[in-house]
């Protein structure tokens, strides 16, 4: 009997150590997702007049608010659903957009590194490991919306997904440095924009004073503006804090 025992006692103690050598310790409870949603405002009203744009005076300024994430060391792969894109623009227009927009954060601080995953047909913002960019039909309150997954305890960027409101008219026009209102009249530049909701991806917040109006991360936005393609100093300051 006591030969039986010790047997089995054997096989118990070998069986843990294989499965240990297989999957490794048990893991700790894995860290919370909170999802957190940016909507980007047309004016103060919630609703856009009429290319109220004005050319930038003060992007000096230093103010900047940190959300609470970062993004992860390797950056983030993003996939573009260009089926939903505005039928005046080009899948290479809309692919220019949005690269110029993810090279302005990087040129501020080359830690921030953003991936052309190449096309994607999610057609709606959800947590479903593809930072998707696209365009959709949302309140008359809101120009685009950056939806945001992070983790809490390590404050790393899950995944985001960043939604273009398609109920407005869009544009893209090249930045030149001095034609801050010089996009196209009665839209919306999806540089100028999506500047600002990249924003978001890398971990800032928004701005809401009026003091703020030329940073590109001041949360209201205008119809012909192109300004926010171009980082204020609060804009550098800030996105250089999250990751000295």
């Amino acid at each position: 009997m006591k030969k039986l025992l010790a047997f089995l006692l054997g096989l118990a103690v070998a069986f843990y150590l294989i499965s240990f050598l297989f999957t490794g310790p048990v893991s700790a409870a894995k860290d919370e997702v909170k999802l957190r949603v940016f909507v980007h405002y047309p004016n103060p009203h919630g609703k856009p007049v009429a290319d109220p744009c004005t050319a930038t005076t003060n992007d000096q300024v230093q103010d900047f608010g940190l959300a609470g994430w970062q993004m992860p060391d390797v950056g983030v792969t993003y996939k573009i659903n260009y089926r939903t894109k505005p039928k005046n623009l080009s899948n290479s227009q809309v692919n220019n957009a949005i690269s110029s927009s993810f090279a302005t954060w990087h040129s501020a601080d080359s830690k921030q590194i953003f991936n052309d995953g190449g096309p994607t047909s999610v057609k709606a913002a959800k947590y479903d490991g593809i930072n998707a960019i696209l365009f959709k039909g949302a309140s008359s309150s809101a120009i685009a919306i950056t939806y945001v997954w992070y983790y809490v305890s390590s404050g790393q960027l899950a995944e985001v997904d960043t939604v273009f409101n398609k109920i407005y008219k869009w544009s893209y026009t090249a930045y030149n440095g001095t034609n801050d209102c010089g996009g196209v009249a009665n839209t919306f530049d999806i540089q100028n924009i999506g500047t600002h909701e990249f924003g978001h991806w890398v971990g800032l917040d928004d701005l809401y004073s009026s003091v703020d109006k030329d940073l590109t991360m001041y949360g209201y936005g205008d119809t012909s503006e192109l300004k926010k393609d171009s980082l204020g100093a609060g804009d550098i300051l800030g996105v250089n804090t999250i990751t000295p």
